[in-house]
């Protein structure tokens, strides 16, 4: 297997999308109602993903085999649920399950580091389902801590939510 890392383009929104809608659909069973997951509108992804891609104040990086994206993160400055927590956020990581534990999310977050550095941030805030242990852990070996516990809701079911941040990116971004 060759993985090889880029830029997204706008060509690229209709496989994230695709991918986006599959990844929630693997990480969050049994975590979220599966009705809601089944649900999930790879149309209503493309909206988002079109904006994300076309902004120049964001990161979208995507990891390929072959040609076909097997992981993307995106990330840029915060949002206002996050920006209390750090200047930066990453909006999403998501890696198809095949290709879990191949370094992509540490390579992901290590290119977010350097991209957010670059722009003059200091700090990447991630927010996460609070039951998302496997997330948690990951956030955690890379520097993370938990700034906030609150909860969000979906499909008319409270969630907890949980944001850590990150503020060792002179150190994440070296380990690229």
């Amino acid at each position: 297997m060759t993985l090889h890392y880029r830029t997204s383009t706008p060509d690229d929104v209709d496989e994230l999308s695709r991918l986006h809608v599959l990844c929630w659909q693997q990480a969050y069973e049994g975590l979220l109602p599966a009705e809601f997951l089944r649900g999930l509108s790879v149309e209503q992804r493309a909206a988002s993903w079109r904006l994300t891609v076309a902004d120049p104040e964001a990161l979208v990086l995507v990891a390929c085999v072959q040609d076909q994206i097997v992981g993307f993160v995106s990330c840029g400055p915060s949002r206002k649920e996050a920006v209390s927590y750090g200047d930066g956020e990453i909006y999403a990581i998501y890696i198809h399950r095949d290709y879990y534990r191949k370094g992509i999310g540490s390579r992901f977050m290590a290119e977010a580091a350097k991209f957010w550095l670059a722009k003059g941030g200091h700090s990447l805030v991630v927010m996460f389902i609070a039951a998302n242990a496997q997330a948690e852990s990951f956030y955690h070996s890379l520097g993370g801590v938990q700034v906030w516990e609150g909860m969000f809701e979906i499909a008319g079911i409270p969630v907890p939510d949980k944001a850590h941040v990150i503020n060792n990116l002179i150190e994440l971004a070296a380990s690229a």
